[in-house]
């Protein structure tokens, strides 16, 4: 795995409970480790035990490669920027494009408008979250685990995905752009 490194921002337009500015950024944390993981087996061409390589992802990051504050601005609503893996950190802005989508319609448009455009987004969000998690499906086969397996490894990335979804809905979370 190429060891260059990106940033990533979010920004937020609503306040935060130490609860929720926790629970985002330790589900975000715990995304972007399983999906490291996949990323070296498949570099690596080398299969594990799934359910124990995702389980104990933290771990299994190298140092270097962890994901890291770059800078952080300490007030709600708030403002920060993380550095990662570059293959992992695009596959995160990707994801949040997505998600983000729905909150600049609601915005922008009437409410008719935002109702036709939010059943919209809501299957661009399904989608991108498949394609992901579709991708790593196609990983895990090629790298020769069961069904089974297969079936643990994609709930250990679903689950932090759907946790992320509801907090960026609930605090209006969006990916700054790269250039901020």
């Amino acid at each position: 795995m190429s060891d260059n490194i990106q940033s990533i921002g979010f920004r937020t337009s609503e306040d935060w409970t130490v609860e929720a500015f926790y629970r985002f950024f330790h589900q975000l944390n715990i995304l972007y480790n399983r999906l490291y993981v996949l990323e070296k087996m498949r570099d690596d061409g080398h299969a594990r035990k799934l359910k124990q390589a995702l389980a104990g992802s933290l771990s299994a990051v190298r140092t270097l490669h962890r994901l890291k504050v770059q800078s952080i601005e300490i007030h709600s609503p708030g403002d920060v920027n993380l550095l990662g893996i570059d293959k992992i950190i695009q596959q995160l802005r990707e994801l949040w494009k997505d998600i983000s989508y729905q909150q600049r319609l609601e915005k922008q448009q009437k409410v008719e408008q935002a109702r036709h455009a939010k059943v919209m987004h809501q299957l661009e969000e399904t989608a991108a979250i498949q394609q992901l998690l579709h991708t790593q499906i196609k990983l895990l086969r090629q790298l020769g685990y069961q069904d089974a397996e297969i079936a643990d490894g994609i709930k250990a990335l679903a689950d932090p995905l759907e946790q992320l979804v509801s907090l960026a809905k609930s605090h209006h979370i969006s990916l700054k752009d790269p250039a901020d």
